[in-house]
């Protein structure tokens, strides 16, 4: 029986045991074929080394590091383009929203004041009578008082082009006062007149 492979290639480089070895020596066929083993192995280490005309490593690296750079730059520039339209859209909105909330400000303060001058006018149509209970006088005193203070609040903040909720607050308490103030007059009217 002849070694294997791996014993040959044990005996080629020194590494076999002495049975191994003794049996290398002594068969003509298993010597034959570890001189033919290290003449190889001779032939493999006199090969000249060869290695590519360049090293395309450096130039590879360079092109996938473009590659990197360029999709980030599209990755930042399609999140900037997104986060510009999400602004834009959030201002325009807020914008329209704020605009719609100015108008109907507007449009409830001109209501409520031409509300105010049609009860002023109403008022002017009456004629104070000398007949008023003094509880009715007092009445009648103290919301004129209250129309007086709501009126400098009024003057005091001013003739604003964008009418504010506090200034429709004030209108809508001027508008009420005024209406009770009228129906103090219409109450007492009807009073008398009986």
């Amino acid at each position: 029986m002849h070694l294997t492979l791996d014993e040959l290639l044990a005996v080629r480089d020194g590494d076999a045991d002495a049975a191994v070895v003794a049996h290398a020596t002594s068969c003509a066929e298993c010597a034959a074929e570890v001189a033919r083993l290290a003449a190889v192995g001779r032939a493999l280490r006199e090969l000249p080394t060869e290695g590519p005309a360049t090293d395309l490593w450096p130039a590879l690296r360079r092109t996938i590091e473009h590659q990197r750079w360029q999709r980030r730059w599209w990755r930042i520039g399609w999140a900037a383009a997104g986060l510009f339209i999400a602004v834009t859209l959030v201002a325009a909105v807020r914008g329209g929203i704020e605009t719609w909330h100015e108008a109907k400000l507007a449009r409830e303060t001109r209501t409520l004041e031409a509300q105010s001058q049609r009860l002023e006018d109403a008022l002017h149509g009456y004629q104070r009578s000398s007949a008023v209970s003094g509880r009715t006088a007092g009445t009648v005193v103290e919301l004129e008082d209250r129309i007086a203070v709501i009126d400098a609040r009024l003057a005091q903040l001013g003739a604003d082009p964008s009418p504010t909720p506090d200034v429709l607050d004030l209108w809508r308490q001027r508008v009420t006062l005024l209406d009770a103030l009228v129906s103090m007059h219409t109450d007492s009217r009807a009073y008398v007149g009986l």
